[in-house]
């Protein structure tokens, strides 16, 4: 028997969750334009660990990069808009077995109230990302304007995934032990 999860829409933090991917993936492609608009025509195009440019090219680079840093915020704003899709079509696409198996354990008006729950989650994890992401852009249009990457740059890049990793593994947990005691 197929589980199906009635489709609700988000609340308010899920909707500003998400209003703020939109927002901050508008920044990176303003940022950009302006840089694209301001910047020499030659300009470091790769930096080294030292933080010293090794490569130069041409300022176009600043319009490709916020397509690179679009992609992983645009992706998580199509999983969230279509969860339910997603869910009830072609759950094989969203493998978390022990979420989905606690989640047919529900009644069917409380399972539409954990996947918002679980997506608003993802949002929150999008809005993580799309920070991080919007920093590196800053950290390389710095480092481009500098002529040497800031000082943060390289304990950001390693730091902010690592931590992002281990929240998301610790609110997945504490999600889940949540969904436990309900169902009891």
């Amino acid at each position: 028997m197929k589980m199906t999860v009635a489709p609700a829409p988000f609340g308010l933090l899920g909707r500003a969750f998400v209003a703020l991917i939109v927002v901050l993936l508008v920044l990176i492609w303003l940022i950009g334009a302006y840089a694209y608009t301001t910047l020499p025509d030659k300009i470091p195009t790769h930096f080294g660990f030292s933080g010293k440019p090794d490569a130069f090219g041409n300022r176009l680079t600043f319009l490709l990069l916020p397509i690179a840093f679009s992609l992983a915020p645009a992706i998580i704003l199509l999983v969230v808009k279509f969860r339910f899709t997603l869910v009830n079509k072609f759950p094989y696409l969203i493998n978390l077995p022990a979420f989905f198996s606690q989640l047919g354990q529900l009644p069917d008006e409380r399972r539409s109230y954990w996947l918002n729950k679980y997506f608003e989650f993802i949002a929150a994890v999008g809005v993580g990302v799309s920070v991080f992401l919007l920093a590196l852009f800053l950290g390389i249009y710095a480092g481009t304007l500098q002529g040497e990457m800031p000082w943060w740059f390289t304990v950001m890049t390693i730091a902010v995934p690592i931590i992002l990793i281990v929240s998301f593994i610790i609110a997945l947990r504490a999600m889940s032990m949540q969904l436990q005691d309900e169902i009891g």
